[in-house]
């Protein structure tokens, strides 16, 4: 069996754009449903009241994955579902939910996958300041706690925090993701507090020796727009930002500010031991990318000294969420992280294509077929890459987006909640099949 068949195929969900079920049996509110209850923050004005009712349909879902050949099931912890108000009170009906996931998975076939952070902060926890509160890393670390005594006697894997600089960058700086916050203090304060939470999550996931426990980190292919000294140096501090900020600290090289001066900043909120707190030998990468951009420097971008060159400009077609689809960003970051650390595995944790509703489902498969050709190319070169995990199965609540890109490989009514596999979904299941003969 060659390198390229040993890779495992699985998929990712997240509680908050899927689950629905917001408010019953013990649930608490998270910053999502505070977040949009004000319509108009929403493209499409919808919510995630419902969402794909995984809370209600997780057998159907579960099987859908299995019955396509997928054999890895991740699905994230809604943190205000297993404790309410985010400390004290753990609900029993939530655990009992994601115990009859887990069974499910077991019972068909398919490993279960636990994300314990996907962005659902509860909102009494936001309360009190949320990320940019330091007393958070106590908070994430006790709910990590319950997390492995309910689950980590059957759920070998695990993904501490998903994409810390889209949450952090979304949600406590640019405002447009909950909980709606903005400014640069936030942010600065927001990321050391997350990264260490995440390094003593790890900590505590690590006293069962045999789970395997890892980040997932956002990856974007940063570009100069021309060759300039102006624009070289305004990609190195974006690529600073988005590609490095939430990895480097856990490997000991400290924060990137020789590069991104800005967060030099970041130095008010240390306390003694910090640094040496925020190393962690994680036991595998998640590398999730999905498009490129490319920046020029300007002076009038306060923090950052540059601005976005939008792919319409250069004349680069762009998916419905207004991205330049970029599969060849999935070997350039493999081989990028696998400089960092030769023998470190690899997941590619989330990759995948928006579509518009009517949009024709054949550029998802040619998108797939790409990502599979750079997946061949970097076994080749030795990179140590464990599997695929695609985003997403069923077409869910994009966050601001609302309802109106369709990730999934099944396509969801939303009037009827029925699931109908799209073109992508059947290719996939013949692909995956004639894999294993």
């Amino acid at each position: 069996m060659s390198k390229f068949q040993k890779l495992l195929w699985g998929c990712t969900i997240a509680a908050a754009q899927t689950e629905g079920a917001y408010n019953i049996e013990g649930k608490g509110p998270s910053i999502w449903d505070e977040f949009t209850r004000k319509s108009y923050k929403i493209k499409d004005r919808s919510n995630a009241k419902i969402a794909t009712d995984f809370y209600h349909r997780y057998k159907e879902d579960i099987d859908l994955a299995a019955s396509l050949g997928l054999k890895i099931f991740r699905f994230s912890i809604s943190w205000p579902r297993i404790i309410p108000h985010g400390t004290g009170d753990v609900n029993t009906k939530g655990v009992d939910f994601y115990n009859n996931v887990i069974d499910y998975c077991l019972k068909v076939g398919i490993q279960p996958w636990i994300t314990t952070y996907h962005w659902d902060l509860p909102q009494k926890l936001q309360d009190k300041g949320g990320w940019t509160n330091r007393e958070i890393v106590n908070w994430y670390t006790d709910y990590v706690e319950i997390l492995k005594e309910h689950f980590a006697d059957r759920v070998k894997y695990w993904i501490l925090i998903n994409e810390g600089v889209v949450c952090m960058g979304g949600g406590y700086f640019l405002g447009v993701h909950a909980p709606g916050k903005r400014g640069i203090r936030n942010f600065i304060a927001a990321t050391h507090h997350l990264l260490l939470a995440q390094a003593e999550g790890f900590r505590v996931l690590k006293q069962k020796k045999d789970l395997q426990v890892g980040t997932a980190i956002s990856c974007t292919k940063i570009e100069p727009y021309r060759d300039t000294i102006n624009d070289r140096k305004a990609a190195i501090r974006i690529d600073a930002l988005m590609n490095r900020l939430f990895i480097e600290p856990h490997l000991g090289m400290g924060y990137p500010h020789e590069d991104l001066p800005i967060i030099s900043r970041i130095s008010k909120y240390y306390q003694e031991g910090d640094l040496e707190r925020l190393k962690v030998d994680f036991d595998f990468w998640g590398i999730q990318t999905y498009t490129r951009e490319v920046v020029k420097g300007t002076w009038y971008i306060p923090y950052l000294g540059a601005m976005l060159v939008r792919p319409k400009k250069r004349n680069v077609k762009t998916s419905i969420m207004g991205w330049e689809t970029y599969p060849q960003g999935i070997p350039y970051f493999l081989e990028r992280f696998a400089k960092y650390d030769t023998k470190k595995p690899l997941w590619l944790t989330e990759c995948g294509m928006a579509l518009a509703k009517d949009e024709d489902d054949q550029n998802r498969i040619e998108y797939y077929q790409k990502v599979i050709i750079g997946m061949k190319s970097v076994l080749d070169k030795g990179v140590n890459l464990k599997g695929i995990l695609l985003w997403t199965l069923v077409d869910n609540f994009e966050w601001a987006e609302g309802y109106i890109p369709k990730f999934g490989i099944v396509e969801l009514d939303k009037k009827t909640l029925k699931r109908t596999m799209k073109k992508s979904a059947l290719w996939l299941k013949e692909y995956l099949l004639n894999i294993e003969l």
